[in-house]
């Protein structure tokens, strides 16, 4: 019994899948585990005794369900900081996700940077691996991934075999392919693209190839560019040179029938260095070399709001700027720091740009992201 004679606060049951599964992992110890020694945390009531994995599971839970989160953030804040200096990137964590909660996007990515290439103890990495999968959906960054989809396949050899990055692997028609018979490849967004690789037939079938086709690309699905006819090889490659070509889907179309089947072993993309921009990962990013930075948008739409997520120490100043349909650039905002959120007014824009300059050399960006209006 503690001193006082108080029993420890238990942490409620957790509904929630994820918070169940993190409860034991949250402080490195296995949920069937006694828990450690309880520690006395000042609260406004009174001296409280509590445990990190109850602390953390309590703010856990508070988080997720969107209540007011202070108080918890503050308790677990004090019982990493008691545990060493090696807890400093979780405790970041923990505050960006308090920041997240208050609407303060501005802290919480500023948080977020503090936690970039620093390593998290063991026993903390579930917690801030959550913690950063929750950022993400907060800052709405989302990871897009390629589908594709092919006429039918030949047993188990569906059109997922032809992006899974095993060469091993293939897609296989179940017949040949006839004038007007077409692959496609949803990127999943508008990226800009320099190189598409296609690897077609097998070793135990290497005349599975498509001989008379073309590849070509589209930001919409309906209008299509030709981006290269096919040579007549198992091999393509399509090298767009360097000027990179916005492209959310790629096609694969034969323009005569042939009696080989088809065998597409994978389909390769090579994006743009500015394509880090808006891959949704904040872990990635671009270094300005003074040229201005264009991101596509997609096929111009009203754009609401554009949120720039940048490095650390970015000079504010920088012109925000959309396209619209004419092809007109329009400033809208400038960066403001780290974290610039502008109002777009509903300009309708396929394109966005930082208009860098030389002085700008040296800059990070992490992300683009276009956000509906709140």
């Amino acid at each position: 019994m503690p001193p006082g004679g108080r029993r420890p606060r238990v942490a409620a049951p957790l509904a929630a899948t994820v918070i169940g599964a993190l409860v034991g992992a949250l402080a490195g110890t296995p949920a069937q585990a006694e828990p450690e020694p309880d520690r006395v945390v000042a609260t406004d009531d009174a001296q409280v005794p509590v445990d990190l994995s109850g602390a953390m599971a309590r703010f856990w839970a508070g988080y997720s369900a969107g209540t007011d989160v202070r108080k918890d953030a503050a308790i677990v804040d004090a019982l990493l900081r008691a545990e060493g200096p090696a807890t400093e990137p979780v405790r970041h964590a923990v505050r960006m996700l308090a920041a997240h909660a208050e609407g303060d996007q501005r802290r919480a990515w500023c948080e977020r940077l503090a936690l970039r290439g620093v390593p998290v103890p063991e026993r903390h990495a579930a917690f801030t691996t959550a913690a950063l999968a929750a950022s993400d959906r907060a800052l709405g960054l989302v990871r897009s991934r390629p589908v594709s989809t092919a006429a039918a396949a030949y047993t188990d050899h569906v059109a997922a075999r032809m992006t899974d990055g095993d060469t091993s692997t293939f897609y296989w028609s179940a017949g040949a392919p006839r004038p007007g018979t077409q692959f496609v490849l949803d990127l999943g967004r508008v990226r800009p693209v320099e190189e598409v690789g296609l690897t077609m037939g097998t070793t135990a079938r290497p005349r599975d190839f498509l001989r008379t086709g073309v590849l070509e690309g589209s930001v919409d699905g309906v209008g299509w560019t030709t981006v290269r006819r096919l040579p007549g090889s198992a091999t393509v490659t399509a090298d767009l040179g360097p000027a990179p070509l916005d492209v959310r889907y790629l096609r694969l179309r034969a323009t005569a029938g042939q009696r080989h089947w088809l065998a597409v072993r994978e389909v390769s993309v090579r994006p743009g260095p500015t394509d880090a921009t808006a891959d949704g990962d904040a872990d990635t990013g671009y270094t300005s070399t003074g040229d201005p930075l264009v991101v596509p948008l997609g096929v111009p739409h009203p754009v609401h709001r554009v949120v720039v997520l940048a490095g650390r120490g970015t000079q504010p100043g920088t012109p925000v700027q959309l396209r619209d349909q004419s092809g007109d650039w329009h400033t809208v905002g400038r960066v403001a720091g780290e974290y610039t959120d502008v109002d777009a007014r509903g300009l309708v824009a396929g394109q966005a740009r930082l208009l860098f300059g030389p002085g700008s050399t040296g800059t990070v960006v992490h992300e683009i992201v276009e956000r509906p209006t709140v």
